[in-house]
């Protein structure tokens, strides 16, 4: 891991900020002043992602590289965000998905997942809340998904550590506003944002017409966190599927996963066929 700079003023950490909507939500915070500590697992992306945020707005954007299926590199972001002068924002973008039944899985992978999307976001918001309850302010936002709502097969581990992240914003709420701090689980669905590539997931899903730019999705996060909304789910459609699909009756709701699932596996196998682009 390295630091480029430390940050001082008002403050935003984003992890998960080389790409997608973390490195929206960089710019969109930028914007609105905050002074930004940028924290990817490579270092590819974060010097020109950097650059172009100091270059455009009056701000100052630091770099931090930290793998987090690595305790020893969540150790030292913990590390930072307790020796930081004040964490005003912490934005937990980073992370991963999978395609894979769990069964074909190994022990690592499953591990990997849990280490990146469950323990870093825990142990995070652990050292940011330090900050924050003595400031008595600050907001946190942690990107869960729709997914966490509309479980599937082949997305086990997914979509269980989404619905934890959903359930551990909710209840954190319930713990931390009188503190003036505001959390926001953020649960998109399908976003044009490179997360998929090299799954074939947008081609396969290309007939699906509720795909959000992450410009879009970053407006409705940072609108509905300064009007307290605890789950934002963008998207009219996106809205609809995530009330609608706990409600089904769960034997149509798999028979219709399954079908979705293998729909997708389909096409991604076609494209992937040896004499393929």
């Amino acid at each position: 891991m390295r630091t480029e700079q430390n940050i001082t003023g008002i403050h935003a950490v984003i992890t998960g900020a080389s790409g997608g909507i973390g490195k929206e939500f960089a710019r969109q915070l930028a914007s609105c002043g905050y002074n930004l500590m940028l924290i990817a697992h490579q270092q590819e992306g974060l010097n020109e992602l950097s650059e172009e945020i100091e270059r455009q707005y009056a701000v100052r954007a630091a770099t931090l590289v930290a793998d987090f299926t690595k305790p020893a590199d969540v150790i030292e972001v913990v590390v930072y965000l307790k020796n930081a002068e004040r964490v005003d924002m912490l934005v937990n973008c980073a992370g991963y998905s999978e395609h894979t039944p769990f069964y074909e899985q190994d022990e690592a992978s499953l591990l990997n997942m849990l280490n990146v999307q469950v323990m870093a976001t825990v142990r995070l918001v652990h050292a940011a809340l330090s900050k924050m309850i003595a400031q008595r302010s600050g907001n946190i936002i942690t990107v869960s998904s729709l997914a966490a709502f509309t479980p599937a097969p082949g997305a086990s581990m997914y979509s269980s550590s989404k619905a934890f992240l959903n359930t551990f914003m909710e209840t954190l709420h319930m713990e931390v506003h009188n503190y003036g701090i505001k959390v926001q689980s953020l649960c998109p669905g399908p976003t044009h944002t490179g997360f998929h590539q090299g799954q074939d997931v947008e081609e396969s899903m290309a007939g699906i017409d509720f795909w959000m730019e992450p410009q879009d999705v970053v407006a409705a996060s940072l609108h509905a966190l300064e009007k307290g909304e605890v789950v934002c789910v963008p998207g009219v459609m996106n809205k609809v599927i995530k009330n609608v699909a706990p409600m089904l009756p769960r034997r149509p709701y798999y028979h219709l996963a399954e079908k979705l699932a293998k729909k997708y596996r389909n096409e991604e196998d076609s494209d992937t066929m040896p004499g393929s682009d």
